[in-house]
């Protein structure tokens, strides 16, 4: 027969290690509350990896039209205003007619541009005329208009339009058969077209073909009048 110590431990010695099985468990699954204080690294700092940076895609540059940069000074200077003299010219023309009578006619005139298309003047006026045993001089002045119409190659259709005031040597025979001269005024307008030829920026020739129309017989002139003229400017602006 067993003993009741033997009894006692056979029984107490698995409770024990129930016991003490159930108290490792437990302690494995009790979290750790306890504040560690951080170890700081003791060897030497690892490399660090530079990242190397992106190249970004070459975007190819567009060619700019080229600007043409105007002078500011030119853009600001206001455009020189042309004195009176500048728009003045200086010429003339002359005409020469066969007939009954022998015609030259010398007209020197002075002009003045209105506009660049549009011109006005004045002139003298003198007629040589020989004819029947006479010669005859004939004298006075005028004033004219011409308008620039319509270009045509490098020049122009010209409209004309003038007035003319004539000293007119009349001739006639005396009782004695003898040739006289006596004078009287005489007044004649003269229209027609014309060319203009230009010479130079501001100089040209004209070609005309006017019509008289005054048609008394004592006027030295006979139709169609043919004039070849020219204009100079006084100055070169």
């Amino acid at each position: 027969m067993l003993t009741h110590a033997r009894l006692l431990t056979l029984v107490l010695l698995p409770l024990l290690l129930f016991l003490l099985l159930s108290s490792t468990d437990t302690a494995a699954q009790v979290p750790d509350t306890v504040y560690r204080k951080p170890e700081l690294p003791t060897g030497p700092p690892a490399p660090v990896e530079q990242q190397r940076p992106q190249q970004q895609p070459k975007v190819k540059e567009q060619s700019q039209p080229e600007v043409v940069q105007r002078n500011e000074k030119e853009e600001e200077q206001p455009e020189e205003q042309l004195r009176f003299i500048d728009k003045l010219y200086f010429g003339g023309s002359f005409g020469l007619q066969f007939g009954t009578f022998t015609t030259i006619s010398l007209l020197p005139t002075i002009s003045y541009a209105i506009t660049p298309k549009l011109y006005a003047g004045v002139g003298g006026v003198y007629h040589y005329e020989s004819g029947d045993g006479f010669n005859l001089h004939h004298y006075g002045g005028r004033v004219f208009g011409q308008l620039e119409m319509f270009n045509i190659g490098d020049g122009a259709v010209l409209a004309h339009a003038e007035i003319e005031s004539l000293s007119i040597a009349v001739p006639y025979f005396d009782v004695t058969g003898r040739r006289r001269t006596d004078r009287t005024g005489l007044s004649m307008p003269l229209v027609g077209l014309g060319y203009r030829q230009r010479i130079s920026s501001k100089g040209f020739f004209d070609l005309l073909v006017l019509y008289n129309g005054n048609d008394d017989p004592i006027n030295p002139y006979s139709n169609p009048v043919i004039r070849i003229g020219f204009n100079i400017p006084f100055t070169n602006r």
